[in-house]
């Protein structure tokens, strides 16, 4: 009978999800900015904002607000390092794999005394295949780009709300 229930549990399940945790500071009003990008790689911080919106916007115990005014805290999101690098070649030395590495620094500031309520930084890596031609090249590395901020944003949440 157990097991019965164990596998319903399991096969029921919505899977991996966090919802109606509460942030650091019990803080329900929140301000996140648009990131800073310390990189040469540019629009990192238009890529990462979506996700990034989307995941706090989905908690319940969360509501963003457009001014640090109105918040009870400050997101602040600086993207530090970006860089691409060949890890893989084929058997005439050419580059058959790249990866993508982006780390991001968070810091959760209270709005009325300025103190860290929560900081941390989070790092991703994804790989593709390098293409001969340049643009799908680069729709390549948009790709992974795309699936780093949507895991650093998941990273994130789960973050602040395990307080790790």
């Amino acid at each position: 009978m157990k097991l019965t229930v164990l596998l319903f549990l399991l096969l029921t399940g919505c899977g991996y999800h966090l919802s109606g945790g509460s942030l650091p500071g019990d803080v329900r009003l929140l301000n996140l900015p648009l990131a800073v990008n310390e990189t040469s790689e540019p629009l990192l911080e238009n890529i990462l904002a979506a996700p990034l919106t989307a995941v706090l916007a989905r908690q319940k115990t969360v509501e963003l607000v457009e001014s640090e005014s109105k918040s009870e805290a400050v997101l602040r999101t600086t993207i530090t390092d970006y860089r691409v690098e060949p890890t893989s070649y084929d058997s005439n030395d050419r580059i058959s794999v790249y990866t993508a590495t982006i780390v991001v620094h968070f810091s959760l500031q209270q709005q009325s005394d300025g103190r860290i309520l929560w900081q941390g930084d989070l790092q991703r890596q994804e790989t593709y295949i390098a293409a001969i031609d340049k643009n799908h090249q680069e729709d390549l590395e948009s790709i992974a780009i795309d699936s780093m901020a949507k895991n650093i944003a998941d990273d994130l949440l789960y973050r602040l709300i395990t307080r790790f």
